[in-house]
């Protein structure tokens, strides 16, 4: 979310490099835009917020 909304400093930078590399490791990738339709057979949630004015379920 920081790096939507706002600059990372250098301390934000180096923890945002770490946790990218253990999800790397571990074979993790981002795809997708924000805004898609959620497909559940292609697309794992670690998060559902549930929006009130959303009439599908997206990205």
């Amino acid at each position: 979310r920081i790096r939507e909304h706002s600059e990372m400093d250098d301390s934000f930078k180096a923890v945002a490099t770490k946790i990218d590399k253990a999800f790397e490791k571990f074979g993790v990738e981002k795809f997708g835009e924000k805004g898609e339709d959620f497909d559940p057979t292609k697309h794992d949630a670690i998060l559902h917020k549930p929006d009130a004015n959303a009439d599908k379920e997206t990205v």
